[in-house]
């Protein structure tokens, strides 16, 4: 870089810039900082697992079980490229996901939660666009239509409704238990490629401010409980954890309205929300704030 500019100086003080020192410059190699990465095309493996799910839907098979290895090779696809795959394949999978949702488990709540999810992180897609039109369609068909019971006491400055249950090692579980503590309620899954990714900062988050009196409730919403208690063990996620095995009807997340993972509340010391729905920075903020305010 000093080079370059000693040419170009070199340059304007003669008062012109000749083909040579043209030359130099442009033969001069951009910093590596500024090289910009290509994302990752991986449409041969989107081929695949949409050829797959397609042959599924085809031949009838579109009970829980027959879709299960779908949804394991669509979210294991999107754990190998979240970080740097191609922006429109990945939202593509994330369609997918939905599809089997709203046309195979007749899971509307699910699917609308994923499609609101890909319009809000991939908005300059092509998919974004056809989940955006899904969105339109469901939610013209549900005018008509009576909703459903919206629970109440979830929004920031009311009391986080308890509950009293038995996590998966048998122990007690409540909110009071932790009373006097910032809790946090966070609802995951190890098949959920968001929740996969955003564990690294829970953790960081839970291991930085627990002497502060900060603690975390985790909520599992997976049907296989030695997945669980395996990722739990190996990630050093050392918090209660509620598992029933019941996937999206996980009674908790039933109890609570929860339709998209990850969600969280994290509670103050009273059992108070003070923000719901935090990530990243963002989380390890608020609980920094939370220790010491509340």
């Amino acid at each position: 870089m000093k080079k370059v500019m000693f040419v170009l100086l070199l340059a304007a003080a003669w008062g012109t810039t000749d083909q040579t020192v043209q030359a130099q410059v442009q033969a001069t190699p951009a910093p590596a900082a500024a090289r910009k990465i290509e994302p990752v095309d991986f449409g041969p493996e989107l081929a695949a697992v949409t050829a797959q799910l397609k042959a599924k839907f085809d031949a009838g098979q579109t009970s829980k079980e027959d879709l299960a290895d779908n949804q394991a090779a669509i979210q294991g696809l999107i754990m190998k490229h979240l970080k740097d795959g191609n922006r429109e394949q990945l939202a593509r999978l994330y369609l997918l996901d939905a599809h089997i949702y709203a046309d195979g488990l007749t899971n509307t709540a699910r699917a609308k939660a994923i499609w609101a999810q890909v319009v809000r992180d991939f908005p300059d897609t092509l998919a974004a666009r056809g989940a955006a039109i899904s969105l339109a369609k469901l939610g013209a068909k549900a005018a008509a239509e009576p909703g459903p019971n919206v629970p109440v006491g979830l929004e920031v400055g009311q009391r986080f409704p308890d509950f009293n249950e038995t996590d998966i090692a048998g122990q007690p579980l409540s909110v009071a238990t932790y009373r006097g503590r910032v809790t946090m309620i966070d609802f995951w899954a190890t098949w959920c490629g968001p929740c996969r990714a955003e564990m690294p900062n829970v953790i960081a988050t839970y291991n930085r401010y627990y002497a502060q009196g900060f603690n975390i409730i985790g909520v599992s919403l997976d049907n296989d409980r030695n997945a669980v208690l395996q990722f739990t063990q190996a990630q050093g996620m050392a918090w209660q954890q509620y598992f029933d095995g019941k996937g999206w009807h996980n009674k908790l997340a039933t109890q609570y309205g929860v339709n998209r993972i990850p969600m969280d509340y994290l509670l103050d010391r009273h059992g108070v929300i003070i923000g719901k729905g935090l990530r990243g920075e963002e989380l390890q903020q608020a609980v920094a704030k939370a220790v010491v305010e509340y």
